[in-house]
């Protein structure tokens, strides 16, 4: 009778076991899910939010050097036109290279919408801009009026995107802080349960001894 309790025992003392380290197995995945979750937020702040947002400020910079090109070329007579053609088609390379970096971004549906503004204005004042490149110098400044107002429109479509960055990152990293707090509770229950894993063990253990110890005063007597 007494083998037969320690058996049922055991066993019991086993399931438990089980039953704690498919916890402890169940955890850890969980904890590995969260923190891939948490390496990939960190990396979408600095790709999708970071590196964008100074893209955005080059190409706000670009769009005001590019009116102070036509501004030049209408009034200093040095400045040619195959040299203003030459600039504003550098101009326009480097700012197709930001503009295609950024698209290649993750975009949420509004920034989808902002962009897709944003390139229908581009479109306007290229067309304006190399209109006026082939023009005589008295024509460009009739006109500077209108290429200042489609500037100020492309300006603030990267303005609202420029917010947007600052938006979405805060709640990357909301969702990253969340994240890490949950982190820190399934550790905690890994702890928790890898010390209830202990005392079972050591429980066992003494229990196994006092049966041995009972049992062999038993034969003894």
């Amino acid at each position: 009778m007494n083998w037969q309790h320690i058996f049922s025992n055991r066993i019991k003392a086993a399931i438990v076991l089980a039953i704690l380290m498919t916890g402890i197995i169940i955890s850890n995945f969980f904890e590995r899910k969260i923190l891939k979750s948490n390496k990939q937020a960190i990396e979408s702040i600095y790709e999708d939010r970071l590196k964008p947002a100074t893209s955005i400020f080059e190409m706000r910079q670009m769009m005001a050097n590019r009116i102070f090109l036509l501004e030049r070329y209408a009034t200093d007579e040095l400045y040619s036109q195959d040299i203003l053609k030459s600039d504003l088609h550098n101009i326009d390379t480097e700012f197709n290279q930001l503009m295609s970096d950024y698209e290649k971004t993750y975009l949420v549906p509004e920034e989808e919408q902002f962009l897709s503004t944003l390139k229908d204005d581009i479109d306007k004042l290229n067309s304006l801009t190399n209109d006026l490149a082939v023009h005589d110098k008295q024509i460009i400044l009739q006109r500077l009026q209108e290429v200042h107002k489609n500037a100020e429109a492309i300006n603030q479509d990267l303005y609202q995107l420029s917010k947007m960055q600052g938006k979405i990152g805060q709640e990357i990293l909301a969702q990253y802080m969340r994240d890490l707090s949950i982190s820190n509770m399934i550790n905690s229950v890994q702890i928790v349960l890898a010390i209830a894993i202990g005392i079972i063990i050591v429980m066992m253990l003494s229990n196994r001894r006092i049966t041995l110890s009972k049992i062999e005063d038993h034969h003894l007597n």
